[in-house]
Formats: structure tokens, C-alpha cells, sequence
């Protein structure tokens, strides 16, 4: 009894690890294409934008709205209840710190939150200084 016991906790334990890397995998390729950012809020103010995300493999481009482009390498952290894409810069940024940005990946709808300096985002929101991105893939 106390073997099967074991047996049990050990194929649910590595169960659990093939399920985050599952939603890890599945999040990597929904994620893969063009997203258009239609709007940005911090502390409940709202503004329209326009930048460009582009994710192509494990290679992220980003394009603001003066046309400017950054090109970072991410990886996924799905292991927690809240989700990550931790980006870290190419060589042409004077940043070399990995930047953990929170999202929310629903179907053609994109939750992007970027908190300040130093700090990794707490939930998916506007609140406590978090930039929140809405964006939405774009038509290829």
C-alpha cells in the first residue's frame, strides 16, 4: 500500500511537469505571428497605441510608433498562476538584465503588463504603477 502511495505521487508529480511544459509548448506556437497593440493603461488612464510585437521562434520584434525596432530573445515561465515572457535585449541596448513581463494569451487577444524598473508584475492589471497593453493579432 504505502509503495503504490508513492508510485501515485511520483506519476502525478511528473504529470504536473508535463503539463506546464504542454502549456509552455502550446503558448510558444499560439504566441508565434504579428500583434498589433491597440491600447495601453496605467492607473485606470487609457491612451490608443499602435506598436508591433512579432514573434518569430524564440526571437521577439518589437516596433514603436516613430518605426524604431528592438529585437530581444524570450523564453516562456508558465509554472505559476500568472505567466511570464522573460525577454532579454539584444546587443544594442544598454540593458542586460532579463525583464520578466506578465501576459494572458486568449485566443487573438494578447494581455501584455509591464511593470516598473526592477519589478516583476504582480496580476494582470493596470494597478501599482503596471503598464497594461491590449493587443490583438493582426491579420496576416
Amino acid at each position: 500500500m504505502k509503495i503504490s502511495l508513492i508510485i501515485l505521487v511520483i506519476v502525478c508529480a511528473l504529470s504536473c511537469g508535463v503539463a506546464r511544459d504542454a502549456a509552455k509548448s502550446t503558448d510558444q506556437a499560439n504566441l508565434q505571428g504579428a500583434w498589433l497593440a491597440q491600447s495601453e493603461s496605467q492607473k485606470g488612464k487609457k491612451w490608443n497605441v499602435s506598436y508591433l510585437y512579432v514573434f518569430r521562434g524564440d526571437k521577439l520584434f518589437f516596433t514603436d510608433e516613430t518605426g524604431k525596432e528592438v529585437t530581444y530573445s524570450f523564453k516562456l515561465d508558465t509554472t505559476g498562476s500568472l505567466k511570464f515572457i522573460i525577454i532579454q535585449p539584444d546587443g544594442t541596448l544598454n540593458i542586460s538584465a532579463p525583464v520578466s513581463i506578465a501576459y494572458e494569451l486568449d485566443g487573438d487577444s494578447l494581455k501584455i503588463v509591464v511593470a516598473p524598473l526592477g519589478l516583476r508584475p504582480t496580476e494582470i492589471s493596470d494597478k501599482n504603477n503596471q503598464e497594461l497593453i491590449i493587443c490583438k493579432r493582426k491579420d496576416s
